[in-house]
């Protein structure tokens, strides 16, 4: 059974060989003697949800963007700073960002402006022309052609609501969708439209896929409730996944956070698959219950707290793969996954801290092996 075969018979709410289990780590890391190890299991033996070439190019927000970014100011062993713009034609859209030494290549930094700014700069996203985006098909169809079967392969969708919270200055994008609301739907509208279209298109080109979102971590508890997010989550994000599903897709969504009383609704909106489940204090999931809610509705992945790694011990992770497996193994549609990114494996902590990551992803594995066989 290959890797992709795994996932896929879990998914399809069926008992594999064993429960797939999910790891990656970053280029830098995978470079380190230390973690080779874990490469060797990645690279042969992890079932892994990874993307796959000529999907939509969203651009910024569906608009075609060049973009560009300078540095304007650089205080040597302190920070830099950045002016980022996208040029797109309905005008520019810039940001600001602080950089720290020594990481200041990191992907984690500080935003002193955000691309959408004002509620002028939503107006503008909200008015602008929009067609289809366009796709590969040619890649896409090299790539299943020499698919190795190691992995899923899922094409992005945007998230238009989510982008927005996230490149957009935060606090004024959670109260327009209190103060602002027209303008609000307008946009959700507009963009979610072009999305939707985007997707039957490309299924009408024959690529029907797994698709990936990420964006509903900031679409709940502590940024907005329930009644929020029935007004401006479900029902466009209903609209794009239904078209997923219109063209033989499926959706998986990445969800940090306080998910749990949103499973319902979230299952119900069209996810067919949700990751990475945190437990408290990271989030609110309960693993049995979320299984005992969603099995054979939604596939279930993660649920394991690698933000414990750098100081738990390996009796202790042992202790969090074998409960999530009793939890949620039977049946299927399950996949155990660490809930931090990279499972903690970050190369620039010190030396001991790393070595304890290391050494306990090494017991996520070896527990995943032991305890998740059918």
């Amino acid at each position: 059974m290959t890797q992709q075969d795994r996932w896929l018979t879990a998914a399809s709410f069926r008992e594999a060989d064993r429960v797939p289990i999910e790891l990656q780590i970053s280029g830098a890391a995978r470079k380190h003697p230390a973690c080779a190890r874990l490469v060797e299991f990645i690279d042969n033996q992890a079932d892994n949800f990874v993307g796959m070439p000529g999907g939509a190019q969203w651009g910024f927000f569906g608009l075609t963007t060049k973009y560009s970014e300078e540095v304007i100011e650089d205080v040597p062993d302190r920070y830099l700073r950045k002016r980022k713009v996208h040029l797109t034609p309905v005008g520019e859209f810039h940001a600001i960002t602080r950089h720290f030494y020594p990481h200041v290549n990191s992907p984690d930094f500080q935003w002193e402006r955000r691309f959408v700014h004002t509620l002028a700069d939503l107006e503008r996203l909200a008015e602008a022309p929009r067609e289809v985006c366009t796709f590969n098909p040619d890649a896409y169809f090299e790539a299943r052609a020499h698919d190795d079967g190691r992995a899923v392969r899922a094409l992005g969708v945007v998230h238009a609501l989510g982008n927005l919270v996230r490149q957009g200055n935060m606090q004024e994008a959670y109260m327009w969708l209190a103060g602002e609301k027209s303008v609000m739907h307008r946009f959700l509208q507009r963009i979610n439209e072009q999305v939707r279209d985007t997707i039957l298109a490309m299924g009408a080109a024959g690529m029907a896929s797994w698709f990936s979102v990420c964006a509903h971590e900031m679409l709940i508890p502590p940024w907005i409730g329930h009644r929020m997010f029935d007004e401006f989550v479900f029902p466009y994000d209903k609209m794009v996944n239904d078209a997923i599903h219109q063209i033989g897709g499926k959706l998986r969504a990445h969800c940090h956070g306080n998910c749990m009383e949103f499973l319902e609704q979230m299952v119900d909106m069209g996810i067919d698959a949700i990751e990475p489940l945190e437990p408290a204090p990271f989030g609110d999931v309960d693993l049995a219950e979320a299984k005992r809610r969603m099995h054979g509705r939604m596939m279930l992945s993660g649920n394991i707290p690698s933000q414990n790694f750098p100081s738990c011990t390996p009796d202790d992770v042992r202790q969090w793969v074998r409960e999530a497996i009793q939890d949620a193994a039977a049946g299927g549609g399950f996949a155990l996954r660490t809930t931090g990114g990279h499972a903690g494996v970050n190369i620039d902590l010190d030396e001991d801290v790393l070595v304890n990551v290391i050494r306990n992803v090494e017991a996520y594995i070896e527990a995943g092996l032991e305890y998740g066989a059918y």
